[in-house]
C-alpha cells in the first residue's frame, strides 16, 4: 500500500553524518559477479553521494572543474568504440549532467556567475551552447528533455536553498513552474508520459521516493542509494543503484507499471555511474567507466572493455550519456 510521507527536518546534518542503510535490499542476480550479494542490507549511502548531491544543488562555490567531451560512437561487431572525441566545455568551471534530446541537442548544467548554475543546450553539430535558464540568484541542475521535445525538466533551487523541486520549462516559453510540490530533491527520473517520477530525496537518511503526479500520492521505495538515477529509454521503468555489501554498486529497476523493484546486475569495479540506452540492434544496453576503462554490455551479456579512457587523458569520470540513436557519447571528466 502506498502511503504519504513528509519531508524531515535537519537537512544540514546530511553533510556531517553517514546515513543508515535500507531495511531490505534486493539481492543481486548477475552471474558474472565474483562476489555474490547476500540478503544482508546494503551499506549506507556514503558521504560522497550526499556531498555530490549537495554540490550540484547548493554548494556551487565548491563545485569541481569538469569538462564534457563529445564523441562519435562507432559500432564494430556489435560493440561501441569511441571516435572523433572533442571537448565542448573547456572553461575551468563546472559543466556536468549531460542529457541528449532527440533533435541533435545536449542539455547540461553549467556553473555561471555568482556561483550559481543554469541549464544550457549544446547544438552537437555546431558546438554552440545557449542558455535555457537565466536566473542569476537561483540555480538549476539535472536537466531532462521530455520525450516529445516540448519541455525540459530540471531541479530548481531557490536563493539560499538546499536541494530543490522538479520544475518543468516549456520550450515555447509558455510556462515554467514546479512539476510537483515536494522537495528538497537532488535527482529524479520521469516515466514516458511524465505522470510518475522517482526522486532522490534529500531526507535523513537519503531516500528514493515514488511520486504519482496525476494522483498526487507518493511513497518511499528504499534508502541507501547512489546518485545515478535514470529513466529507461522507453520510459516504462527507471534504474537506480544500491551499494553492494562487498563493494561497488548494483543496478536495480523500478517499474512504473506496478512499482516492482528488480535487481539487474553489478556495475564494474567501484563505479556508481552508468548510461542506459538502446543499441542499434534495439537491445537495452549499458556503458560504464571504471579504472580508466569504458565497459559495455547488453542486458543478456556481460561487461566487456571497449575503450581505454585513460589513454585519452580522461580522469575522474563522473557521468556518461548516450544519444537516442546510440551514435554519440558524452563523457564528464575532471578538467
Amino acid at each position: 500500500m502506498r502511503q504519504e510521507f513528509k519531508w524531515t527536518a535537519g537537512l544540514a546534518a546530511l553533510l556531517l553524518a553517514s546515513c543508515s542503510g535500507p531495511a531490505d535490499t534486493p539481492a543481486e542476480t548477475d552471474d558474472m559477479s565474483d562476489a555474490a550479494a547476500t540478503s544482508d542490507p546494503a551499506p549506507a549511502a556514503t558521504d560522497l553521494a550526499a556531498n555530490e548531491a549537495t554540490d550540484d544543488a547548493a554548494d556551487a562555490g565548491a563545485l569541481p572543474a569538469t569538462d564534457i567531451s563529445l564523441s562519435t560512437l562507432v559500432w564494430i561487431d556489435g560493440l561501441p568504440r569511441i571516435a572523433d572525441r572533442r571537448v565542448v566545455t573547456q572553461r575551468g568551471l563546472y559543466d556536468n549532467q549531460p542529457a541528449f534530446d532527440g533533435n541533435g541537442g545536449l542539455y547540461f548544467t553549467r556553473e555561471t556567475e555568482n556561483n550559481q548554475t543554469d541549464i544550457f543546450r549544446l547544438d552537437t553539430a555546431s558546438g554552440d551552447a545557449v542558455p535555457v535558464t537565466r536566473t542569476p540568484d537561483e540555480s538549476e541542475y539535472s536537466p531532462r528533455p521530455s520525450p516529445d521535445g516540448a519541455s525540459v525538466t530540471y531541479i530548481h533551487q531557490a536563493p539560499g536553498g538546499y536541494g530543490g523541486q522538479v520544475y518543468r520549462h516549456m520550450l515555447d516559453g509558455s510556462s515554467t513552474g514546479a512539476a510537483h510540490e515536494y522537495g528538497p530533491a537532488g535527482y529524479y527520473a520521469l516515466s514516458a508520459d511524465q505522470s510518475q517520477m522517482l526522486l532522490f530525496a534529500l531526507t535523513d537518511p537519503l531516500s528514493l521516493r515514488w511520486v504519482n503526479l496525476a494522483l498526487d500520492i507518493e511513497a518511499e521505495v528504499t534508502t541507501g542509494l547512489g546518485r545515478a538515477l535514470y529513466s529507461a529509454p522507453d520510459g516504462q521503468s527507471a534504474y537506480f543503484t544500491l551499494e553492494h555489501p562487498e563493494g561497488g554498486y548494483i543496478i536495480n529497476q523500478f517499474s512504473f507499471d506496478d512499482s516492482a523493484v528488480t535487481p539487474v546486475f553489478r556495475l564494474p569495479g567501484e563505479t556508481e555511474d552508468y548510461a542506459v540506452f538502446t543499441n542499434p540492434q534495439g537491445e537495452l544496453s549499458w556503458l560504464a567507466a571504471s579504472d580508466g576503462t569504458l565497459y559495455y554490455r547488453a542486458t543478456q551479456s556481460s561487461w566487456q572493455p571497449v575503450d581505454d579512457l585513460a589513454a585519452m587523458g580522461l580522469t575522474g569520470i563522473s557521468r556518461l550519456a548516450v544519444s537516442p540513436g546510440a551514435d554519440q557519447l558524452a563523457i564528464v571528466a575532471e578538467e
